[in-house]
């Protein structure tokens, strides 16, 4: 063509796609040398390497002629004419319909990889706790696997914070980019909820999109994320490193954190907040205060706390609404009543331990060997319904056609029942493991309180609030009335009762397998027409019988 070396420059880009014009780094600086006319030729091999977007492609070859700048092509012929033009705009055309089928090819080559050969595709780093083999596959790291099982006891029995965890991590393993010996919060937390570790690693769960225009810090497109429908996505499963009852109680860490992490603040702590609820309404109480005694000397007016049902005082106005019956409860009262309660547990913590453990187990290897008969039985009948299709695709009378059909069906009813019975027996097993690490997690809190009372420090308050979270999944508390809802009556009497673990220790019996009712706390009488519950309202604190309900 008649160029010297020193006549060209080269504007190399590499593997860089050619989709979004916007995102190259090249291709700019040639616009801008072409428009400022230091350019009287561009040289390109094909012009797919301008945009594989016609529209793109259109705009920068007409910037060129233009700006006076001929293009030239190494690899097909171009002619500026109305025919080479067209010729230029169908092969365009073409190029990005190309594009867009590599992409619809490539995408479903690897999920058919991930469905059929249950390969997991490359991953740039392999989780925290596993490597990746020379096959790409995940395998343990059993150093890493060790932290891992930390992560989980510290989180879900000591009931750290992500903060204290990092803390406790600082130092004696680094996250996997390696990139710092710092942990932080985001690390963390995946690992606490990452289905990955109780083996199961999911594909396909986020659809992408480029965004046309930007890049990320790192020089490359920046993409946009939404989920994708759950019956799009594809599982694979791993060996995992977490049982799923220590991850499920994990999960329900996580929300009662997200619930309460405004239980305590600097000024006020509520024991029982977001645990007390209506047992008329059933609205969760609101933790407030209410104006006490004014000071005359300091001009202060002491804050007196309270738990309250927000439906005593609604929002909404008119006749026909309604106000709840319930009455306001003091919070150092019933908090010091309940908190008096679980010392119960504390002051002898292997007498019900031992009855919420060892009564479970006898019932749960009953449980254990009906599930494996169960499994027995079916593997039979899977057998038999076998049999039976083959035989119906090599009947040949109509009557032994409808004959072996009648079986199927019998066969695949009876599939499903046994199925049906194999899930209720794991689910029992399942809540009696979740039974057994909640049982674990109050032998932990107990002893940490315990070690607190026989040093004679007063214990803080995130060690009562983690045991009683623990302890109660609910409060309920009721008001009967002897005039019915008439807050004038003469007598009235408040039922508290409990659901969760403190409901199954304080039981005489466990029935494992099935639900227990709420246990009652105490029945206490109020008097009539007073602001709140008094102390002296309260049964003696000394009676530690708990009445079932």
């Amino acid at each position: 063509m008649g160029f010297f070396d020193s006549n060209i420059r080269i504007y190399p880009e590499g593997a860089r796609s050619g989709e979004d014009i916007d995102t190259r780094i090249e291709l700019p600086k040639l616009r801008e040398d072409v428009a400022n006319g230091s350019i009287s030729h561009v040289i390109c091999t094909h012009p797919d390497r301008f945009s594989r977007d016609l529209t793109d492609k259109l705009i920068a070859c007409r910037e060129f002629e233009k700006n006076g700048a001929k293009l030239v092509f190494t690899d097909t012929e171009y002619e500026n004419s109305p025919e080479g033009k067209l010729f230029f705009n169908i092969m365009s055309a073409i190029a990005e319909y190309e594009l867009a089928l590599i992409k619809k090819r490539t995408v479903r080559g690897r999920l058919a990889k991930v469905r059929d050969q249950k390969k997991i595709m490359p991953m740039r780093v392999a989780p925290f706790g596993y490597d990746k083999d020379e096959n790409g596959q995940l395998v343990i790291n059993d150093t890493e696997r060790q932290y891992v099982l930390m992560i989980y006891e510290w989180y879900v029995l000591e009931r750290l914070t992500l903060r204290q965890i990092g803390e406790r991590l600082y130092g004696k393993v680094m996250p996997k980019r390696g990139e710092s010996k710092n942990w932080n919060a985001t690390s963390i937390s995946r690992i606490l909820t990452s289905e990955i570790y109780i083996g199961k690693y999911y594909y396909n769960r986020r659809a992408s999109q480029k965004v046309r225009g930007e890049l990320t810090k790192g020089g490359n497109p920046k993409k946009k994320y939404s989920m994708r429908e759950e019956k799009d996505w594809l599982m694979v499963e791993i060996d995992p490193i977490v049982d799923i009852e220590m991850w499920k109680l994990a999960q329900k860490q996580r929300v009662q954190n997200d619930t309460n992490k405004h239980v305590g603040n600097t000024k006020y702590e509520y024991l029982l907040k977001s645990l007390l609820k209506c047992g008329h309404c059933g609205r969760r109480f609101d933790a407030t205060t209410y104006s006490g005694s004014h000071n005359r000397d300091t001009g202060e007016t002491t804050k007196i706390r309270h738990y309250r049902c927000p439906n005593t005082v609604p929002r909404k106005y008119g006749p026909e609404i309604k106000k709840c019956v319930a009455v306001s409860l003091n919070a150092e009262q019933i908090e010091g009543y309940i908190w008096n309660r679980v010392i119960q547990i504390i002051t002898d913590p292997d007498k019900f331990i031992n009855k919420f453990r060892g009564q479970g187990d006898e019932a749960i290897l009953a449980i254990v060997a009906q599930k494996e008969l169960f499994e027995k039985n079916l593997t039979i009948k899977l057998n038999a319904l076998d049999k039976a299709e083959k035989k119906y695709y090599e009947a040949q009378l109509e009557a032994d056609e409808k004959r072996i059909e009648k079986h199927i069906k019998d066969y695949k009813k009876d599939i499903a029942l046994l199925e049906q019975e194999i899930e209720n027996c794991q689910a029992k097993i399942d809540a009696h493991r979740m039974e057994e690490l909640t049982s674990d997690q109050i032998i932990y809190m107990v002893q940490k309180l315990r070690e607190q009372i026989s040093d004679g420090v007063e214990v803080p308050f995130e060690i009562k609030r983690n045991i009683v979270e623990i302890l109660f999944e609910e409060i309920i508390v009721t008001v009967n009335r002897d005039g019915g809802d008439d807050p004038t009556s003469s007598e009235t009497k408040i039922d508290i009762t409990s659901v969760g673990v403190f409901d199954k220790l304080s039981q005489d019996g466990i029935n494992y397998g099935v639900c227990s009712q709420p246990q009652k706390i105490r029945q206490y009488r109020r008097r009539p027409r007073r602001p709140d519950l008094h102390w002296n309202d309260w049964p003696d604190q000394s009676d530690r019988e708990l009445p079932a309900r």
